[in-house]
Formats: structure tokens, sequence, C-alpha cells
């Protein structure tokens, strides 16, 4: 189907951004991944990943700075590569970090959607950010269901739909940019909250 549990809407997302300049659309996704990268700041993940944290903190920063596109894709291929070792880490159970599964599923989506995000700010096609805002609707959509307190697919969704409405009205300029990268590192603490204090170490 295509319209998730979560209410996300594939089709209606990808007229909206087909809509947009693609730099407009890569600003849609890239605020998302900032959000959910807020897992990443979670201590278990830094115990054994501090090296990929740092990746993923400079790359957001190149993303949102306009970096050069050949060390943007540098980066995104470390973080797409740390992706792949946390889903090997998933797989495995993780007995001895001891990490709640919940908490490695939210780390191994974050680091998708900023690889996807990143994708898209490096001149890659714009369905990075199309990924990138679908994988952070269905983490919201987890994380809800593991703890009735964490943020939930609604919270994530009308984010979404308000990011993108302030890049119409803006049209991607610089100061749109900005507007929406504070409110993302804003709500990257609630993605924090989520994955390092809520309950989410149950089934």
């Amino acid at each position: 189907m295509d319209r998730d549990r979560d209410g996300w809407d594939f089709q209606e997302w990808q007229a909206a951004l087909g809509g947009l300049a693609p730099e407009a659309a890569a600003l849609v996704g890239l605020a998302a991944a900032e959000r959910i990268a807020g897992c990443l700041r979670d201590e278990r993940f830094r115990s054994h990943a501090a090296g990929e944290a740092d990746v993923v903190e400079e790359l957001l920063a190149g993303c949102w700075e306009g970096a050069a596109p050949e060390r943007l894709r540098e980066l995104a291929a470390a973080v797409e590569e740390c992706s792949v070792a946390y889903a090997d880490l998933v797989m495995d159970g993780d007995d001895d970090e001891e990490v709640p599964e919940g908490a490695l599923m939210l780390h191994l989506d974050a680091l998708t959607a900023v690889a996807e995000a990143a994708a898209a700010c490096a001149g890659g096609p714009w369905d990075g950010a199309l990924r990138c805002l679908q994988t952070t609707a269905m983490a919201a959509v987890s994380a809800l269901e593991r703890d009735p307190r964490a943020p939930g697919a609604d919270v994530e969704l009308r984010r979404q739909r308000e990011d993108l409405a302030r890049v119409r009205a803006g049209d991607g300029g610089v100061r749109v940019a900005a507007d929406l990268r504070g409110r993302a590192r804003e709500d990257a603490q609630a993605w924090h909250r989520a994955v390092e204090e809520l309950a989410l170490d149950h089934d």
C-alpha cells in the first residue's frame, strides 16, 4: 500500500517533493535527518561508534553549510558503512553491549535517514530526500509502539508538512535553511530522549 500505517503517503510526498527544485526538496529531507539524528547522541551508540557519530555530525553540518559534493559523498559512504555494521549488530542481538533492540533499530534508522538525505544534498536524485522522510516517519511509529511517551508519527508528519510549507514559501533560500536547521536541532532532543531515556527495551 502507498499509505503506511503512520499515515505517511508515498505518492503524496513523491508529488510534493517532485514539484520543488532539487535543492529545495533536499532541504525538507535534511531537516528530517537532523531530527532523527538526535538518536545518535545516545551514549550507548557513542560508546562503540564514537567516530561514526562524529562523521554524522560533520556530514549534517556540511549539508547545511554547502560543503563540496565530493566531501559529502565521502562522508555519506562512511555513514553507509556504519549502517551495514549496525544491521549486523541488530541481527546478532548485540549481547555484549546490552543495547535494547528498540534503541538499536532507532540508531539504524537514523543512520539510514542521514545517508539518504546527504545523497540528495550532494547532487544526487532528490528521491533520497523522499526515502529519508519515509524512514523517519516509520521510525516514529516504531518508537511509539515500544513506548507511549516517545514522539509519534503525528508529530513527525506535522513537522514534515510544516517544513514543506516553509520551503515552498521561501523558495529554499538561506534564511529558510537556517530556520529549518534551528528547529530540527531542537526537535532532535525529543528523539534523543526517545532512544536514551524511554523504555525502548521491551517488545
